[in-house]
């Protein structure tokens, strides 16, 4: 089905095993069948004359393009016309022209992922305002400016997860650095926020402490490298570099062990298997995180496609069937939590070919 196990499960093992068991609890249950493509509302084009574009924050990320493996695989079993469009330039008025360009293309709806949720809001309006649904997934957009956000892990669950994978990494704690994509991310910046609050009241955290400058990477692997080592080298007793770009966590593993601080200093946050394995396998880092992203963009676009066809609507306690990938209920303000967390360690790395 989807390119996230090689064995078709969430498998994790060793340290991880417990944490993992409460972890997958809200979301592990999916069943093996497809989408429903019932009749859609009257006056509503059939499958094969829906059209759906997928705007990633920028095309050329490995993310990303899993992500959109997941679209493709429901074009192709709705039987609808899935297109992936974008730049591979990181920067949000690129991002407001790709948009932009869409438009007069009349898709029927967009399924985005914002690199600036506010900067590109006024594209996304014009685009509703000419009857396409937008969904957003992985980064929100303004609430007003989309019809359902499908949000691969609630904020605090986010945080927590990192936090929980930080201790996996050191178990007495210690002093936490952060890496984030850009200051306008709306997902990283929320994520950084709430780890901080976490650290400040929860007990579980409290052995943590934090670096509160925040350094930006802008989803750029050098860039990352580069600051995980200034922060190593300005902070000596610094223990865990903690991001949730899935290029700046093993990006800065990376940087740890060019250093020789293997097992002094770890990285961890979200990160794509392949792009940990051998971090993992190694012995440099304990654990990483991150979840199942060909399912989310396979839900994402199943949603949009339920939306662009009237089988839905973004109105709260309305369910998403996303058949094999499970159901999901529309909550407050259009939000759709996808929450199925995936906890990577040395006893479950090989599981997993993505």
């Amino acid at each position: 089905m989807f390119s996230h196990n090689r064995n078709g499960r969430r498998l994790l093992g060793g340290a991880a095993a417990a944490l993992a068991a409460a972890l997958l609890i809200a979301g592990c249950a999916s069943t093996a069948t497809t989408p429903t493509a019932t009749t859609p509302d009257e006056g509503v084009a059939p499958a094969d004359m829906i059209k759906i574009f997928m705007a990633p924050k920028f095309t050329g990320l490995a993310y990303f393009e899993v992500a959109k493996v997941g679209g493709v695989e429901a074009g192709e079993e709705l039987g609808f016309d899935f297109q992936y469009i974008g730049s591979d330039q990181p920067d949000a008025t690129t991002q407001i022209s790709t948009l932009t360009n869409a438009i007069p293309q009349k898709p029927d709806a967009l399924v985005v992922s914002a690199i600036d949720g506010d900067a590109i809001a006024p594209a996304l309006k014009l685009a509703r305002e000419a009857g396409i649904k937008v969904v957003t997934y992985d980064a929100d957009s303004a609430v007003d400016a989309r019809d359902l956000f499908i949000n691969q892990l609630s904020y605090e669950f986010a945080a927590s997860i990192m936090l929980d994978a930080a201790l996996l990494n050191s178990p007495d704690g210690g002093l936490v650095g952060f890496i984030s994509a850009s200051p306008t991310a709306p997902n990283h910046t929320a994520h950084v926020k709430i780890m901080k609050e976490l650290i400040d009241s929860d007990s579980k955290y409290s052995s943590l402490s934090y670096i509160d400058t925040v350094q930006f990477a802008g989803d750029d692997a050098q860039k990352s490298q580069d600051l995980a080592l200034a922060m190593i080298q300005a902070n000596p007793d610094l223990k865990v570099i903690i991001s949730s770009s899935a290029v700046s966590a093993p990006s800065a593993q990376q940087a740890i062990v060019n250093a020789g601080l293997s097992g002094k200093v770890f990285a961890t946050g979200f990160a794509l298997p392949s792009s940990v394995k051998d971090f993992l396998k190694n012995g440099d880092s304990v654990a990483f995180a991150l979840w199942d992203p060909a399912e989310l963009g396979y839900v994402a676009t199943v949603a949009a496609y339920q939306l662009a066809t009237g089988m839905i609507t973004a109105e709260e306690g309305q369910v998403i069937d996303a058949g094999k990938a499970g159901k999901y209920t529309v909550g407050k303000d259009g939000e759709v939590l996808y929450d199925k967390p995936l906890m990577f360690t040395a006893d479950n790395i090989d599981n997993y070919d993505f």
